[in-house]
């Protein structure tokens, strides 16, 4: 079976499948990151050795930290699509948490082009995987739903923003849920 992340809006026996990376940029700009890191790690590293030993080391366990969590995320991201199943939509987009939504619970799905205005209120998840971006929808919930953040830190949300590579795929079959 060919992988989920290289199909879009594909029936399997998870349920109906999209992605949400390949129009981004994403991929790209994350092994530019990991390249540039690999550089500045060995010519910072090569200075802080001649000058402390003790701050290479700190550099140097860092800055590898950094590298595999982009990679960690980078796998994460092609490897879990958005799945829609049994009237449910799971939104797990790279490392951060997952997202269940029933689809009785979507109240509206619009285009993502409030983005800017709203992604600081605190009703509002942002999905996208880069902020500078306008994500494609915005699901707007009838009932808000807990999300756990970073730390263990739970925020009700009524609005989502996201990303998806196939918009009118993805519209039509939420319109029909």
């Amino acid at each position: 079976m060919e992988k989920a992340a290289e199909l879009n809006g594909f029936q399997s026996n998870e349920g109906i499948i999209f992605t949400y990376h390949k129009q981004s940029g994403y991929i790209g700009f994350i092994w530019a990151m990991v390249a540039v890191m690999i550089l500045e790690t060995a010519g910072v590293s090569y200075l802080l050795y001649n000058w402390s030993p003790i701050l290479h080391w700190i550099h140097l366990i860092l800055s590898i930290s950094v590298i595999v969590f982009l990679l960690v995320d980078l796998r994460a991201v092609t490897r879990n699509p958005i799945m829609i199943k049994n009237n449910e939509i799971s939104l797990k987009i790279g490392i951060r948490p997952r997202v269940i939504i029933a689809t009785e619970n979507i109240k509206e799905l619009k285009s993502g082009s409030l983005y800017q205005e709203d992604r600081k209120n605190k009703e509002v998840l942002d999905l996208s995987l880069f902020s500078f971006d306008d994500p494609t929808f915005e699901l707007v919930l009838n009932h808000p739903i807990k999300d756990k953040a970073m730390f263990g830190k739970t925020k009700d949300v009524t609005r989502i923003f996201f990303s998806v590579d196939d918009k009118t795929a993805f519209s039509t079959m939420i319109k029909e849920k």
